[in-house]
């Protein structure tokens, strides 16, 4: 495997209506967003995760959806590929190219429907959850929730998603929660891939439900 591009051996970057826009999905390429959550959860290519940091593809790995060995970036500015070069080269991937957000849009012209997220207050979860609509998903660690906990969350960690939600029906809504707001985008991506069409995540994450003061199970279970 070659050194992570960078500079002028970068290779050429995709641009909207590239064969990569068509094929993503049947390639050997996993295309990887680092666009804010809010724009994430707006509209992304199905198959795509959001990737808020490079700690992130282990974690992809150990849910087993990292067999692709070429990762393809879309970014609203492609310098921030940059930070991700050593963690590609430590998992021995490729640095595949990347490409603006215009390549969402050309997917949407050309495929149709989008994936989607949707962006939860902690108010709005809190009735969701009193009318027993919406499964939380605690992704923060065993530790921390233990401590405290929204009530009724099941506690799953990021490494585990896809082991952890087999068996599931895919039409229950489920809501990701993270301990301040930083992964959860990406968690529920992975979750959004492994099926599940009616998926949330907590702005602000577990941090914004407390300081709501809504009400919260201590101690262990």
């Amino acid at each position: 495997m070659g050194a992570a591009p960078s500079g002028e051996n970068r290779p050429p970057i995709k641009s909207a209506g590239s064969p990569l826009a068509a094929s993503i999905q049947e390639s050997d390429t996993l295309l990887v967003d680092l666009r804010s959550p809010r724009a994430f959860a707006s509209g992304f290519i199905p198959g795509s995760f959001h990737l808020p940091d490079a700690g992130c593809l282990e974690l992809l790995r150990t849910n087993g959806l990292l067999a692709r060995r070429r990762i393809f970036f879309v970014a609203d500015d492609l310098d921030d590929t940059a930070r991700f070069h050593e963690t590609l080269r430590g998992l021995d991937l490729e640095y595949g190219g990347g490409s603006g957000p215009d390549l969402i849009d050309d997917w949407r012209k050309r495929h149709g429907e989008l994936g989607s997220l949707e962006l939860l207050e902690a108010d709005t979860l809190a009735v969701r959850i009193s009318a027993w609509k919406t499964l939380v998903v605690d992704t923060r660690s065993p530790a921390a929730f233990e401590r405290i906990r929204i009530r009724e969350a099941l506690h799953i960690p990021p490494d585990n998603l896809a082991g952890s939600l087999a068996g599931l029906p895919a039409e229950t809504a489920l809501c990701v929660v993270c301990e301040a707001g930083n992964r959860a985008c990406f968690s529920a991506s992975v979750v959004w891939n492994l099926g599940f069409r009616n998926v949330s995540f907590l702005k602000g994450g577990f941090a914004a439900y407390l300081e709501n003061r809504l009400p919260l199970a201590r101690g262990p279970r």
